[in-house]
């Protein structure tokens, strides 16, 4: 899921670009790997398995948006049917499996998930949307509501506030007090070699850039440096 997003990103699809045939190969695995109730877990295990659900559905919804192949779409509409009865209820989050509270760090794969096939014109339920808004007003924190937390009443951390930004600029939630506050506590947390964190810096990437101005450039320099060091 990770690697398709990265070519697709690039705008290369299993029906045009340089790369149609490794596309084509990433979007055959996928498939393969659905179940019946329409999980892209495949063999993952069970903290990693709603993780591995939501960017395989995120890739296959965004080849789907991209394309708009239709052979695609019964395998996107068994995926969100799944990640939408794995939605709590009441607390409208997700976690490790169907009737978990919910955490940020898994709220924002489906979520992502979810936003990319509506652009591809699936549906969400409106319940659904109601939900997701609930839940990420339980972790937002701080002066603006820019700050989060990865659940409800714990103090936020500069991971989650990325990834509730981007969540928030997918959800159409966005204002820019939002955006002007996570940044003023990312700038703080910028990539550097003391602190790897690899899963913060690819949500501090995606809030930093719709934050963008001087906020995007500090953070995008610091983000480069660190990455091409660690290139092998």
């Amino acid at each position: 899921g990770l690697a398709l997003l990265a070519f697709l990103g690039a705008g290369h699809s299993h029906l045009q670009g340089d790369y149609k045939e490794t596309v084509q190969h990433g979007l055959e695995f996928l498939l393969r790997s659905q179940s019946a109730e329409g999980s892209f877990a495949g063999q993952a295990e069970f903290f990693a398995s709603m993780y591995c659900h939501g960017m395989g559905l995120l890739a296959l919804c965004e080849a789907y948006a991209l394309t708009g192949d239709p052979r695609i779409k019964p395998y996107a509409e068994r995926g969100v049917a799944f990640t939408i009865a794995a939605q709590h209820p009441e607390s409208g989050g997700w976690r490790y499996q169907k009737g978990d509270l919910g955490d940020m760090s898994q709220f924002g794969w489906q979520v992502l998930a979810l936003e990319s096939a509506k652009s591809g014109g699936l549906s969400i339920p409106d319940k659904t949307r109601l939900g997701m808004q609930r839940f990420l007003e339980s972790v937002s924190s701080g002066r603006q509501q820019g700050l989060a937390s990865y659940r409800p009443g714990e103090r936020p951390s500069p991971t989650m506030t990325a990834e509730a930004i981007v969540c928030r600029v997918f959800m159409d939630q966005y204002r820019p007090t939002h955006g002007s506050e996570a940044a003023e506590f990312l700038r703080s947390n910028l990539p550097r070699a003391s602190h790897e964190n690899l899963y913060y810096w690819y949500y501090g990437t995606l809030a930093m850039f719709q934050v963008q101005g001087r906020d995007w450039e500090l953070w995008n320099e610091a983000l480069k440096k660190q990455l091409l060091t660690r290139q092998r």
